[in-house]
């Protein structure tokens, strides 16, 4: 596992320790699950611009999703 330092604002620290303490967590513990769901964000966008950009990925509008999903 790779370690960073960073800086947080006084005010956003602060926060963060209210909500370390509230949910039974710690800090880092909240950090690396907001860092790694920030990266999956990133990558899942990356994936969907991908696949918009891909001429033989056919678009369908949202109606058809659900019409295929009920299927």
């Amino acid at each position: 596992m790779t370690s960073f330092s960073i800086d947080l604002a006084d005010d956003t620290a602060a926060t963060l320790r209210e909500i370390a303490e509230v949910t039974a967590e710690t800090p880092d513990t909240l950090i690396r699950r907001a860092v790694e769901e920030l990266v999956a964000d990133y990558v899942d966008g990356r994936i969907a611009l991908q696949r918009l950009a891909d001429p033989s990925d056919a678009v369908i509008s949202s109606a058809e999703l659900r019409r295929r999903l009920a299927d």
